[in-house]
């Protein structure tokens, strides 16, 4: 719980910091559920918020994090069709069954016992289930090992799954859950080009790094900024590879 709320006093540097997501998955989502009303659980600073909005779905944001929720809805303010609640998702109710559920990058940090069956309660029948995430194709980065041996110094891992286990889940539970069918997993390749600067501070965003001491954070941030200069002139190409894993709500 400690990583899953490490966020808000960092709101705004992760809504400059950290990644997008790739435009055919936003597609693909919105076409799932046309015109619809959805709910996005964990919204954050709202970068897929705002991408799903403007393919015209209606949007109801629950963000248990205050400081990532103001950030939200000082970016939201413009859209008519987005509203957002500061609460958890298992603390939320809605006023009525939703056409689909969403949730980009922050699903592993929900109530594993109580998440499905939340999710299950939510949805209306044959509305869709999108969990998504962004990852690291960390292995694909050249020369990875000189930033590996700063962030091993600091007694952390170079890389960054965003908190995905690729081994088994979350299929494996949608799957075996008698409320959804129709798995499809779906994966987006593509690169991201930093600046040593920005990935220092895209990096300081992630919850393994928040909660370390202020000090230790910041000498760390120096350090892999440093080492990006001076290893790879100044610029960090990361490849990336987004899953999104889409259900429907059984169910009629």
């Amino acid at each position: 719980m400690l990583r899953a709320r490490s966020y808000g006093e960092a709101a705004q540097l992760y809504e400059d910091s950290r990644p997008t997501y790739p435009e055919e998955l936003i597609d693909r989502i919105a076409r799932s559920v046309p015109d619809g009303r959805v709910v996005e659980i964990g919204a954050g600073t709202g970068k897929a918020t705002r991408l799903l909005a403007a393919r015209g779905l209606r949007i109801t944001c629950v963000e248990p994090d205050p400081g990532m929720a103001e950030v939200l809805v000082r970016l939201c303010s413009q859209h008519p069709n987005i509203d957002v609640t500061v609460r958890s998702f298992e603390d939320w109710s809605p006023q009525r069954r939703m056409d689909g559920l969403v949730c980009a990058q922050a699903w592993h940090w929900l109530d594993p016992v109580r998440r499905w069956d939340k999710a299950a309660e939510v949805i209306a029948p044959g509305g869709l289930l999108a969990l998504f995430w962004n990852v690291e194709q960390w292995d694909r980065v050249p020369g990875r090992e000189s930033l590996e041996e700063v962030f091993s110094a600091y007694g952390q891992e170079a890389q960054d799954d965003g908190g995905l286990d690729l081994a088994d889940w979350p299929g494996d539970a949608i799957e075996r859950h008698p409320a959804f069918h129709g798995l499809e997993v779906l994966t987006y390749d593509w690169e991201q080009k930093w600046t040593a600067a920005d990935f220092a501070a895209y990096r300081s965003t992630t919850s393994q790094v928040r909660i370390l001491p202020a000090d230790v954070r910041e000498a760390l941030t120096a350090d892999v900024e440093s080492t990006i200069e001076r290893c790879f002139d100044g610029e960090l190409t990361v490849p990336w590879r987004t899953y999104l894993f889409l259900a429907r709500r059984a169910g009629r």
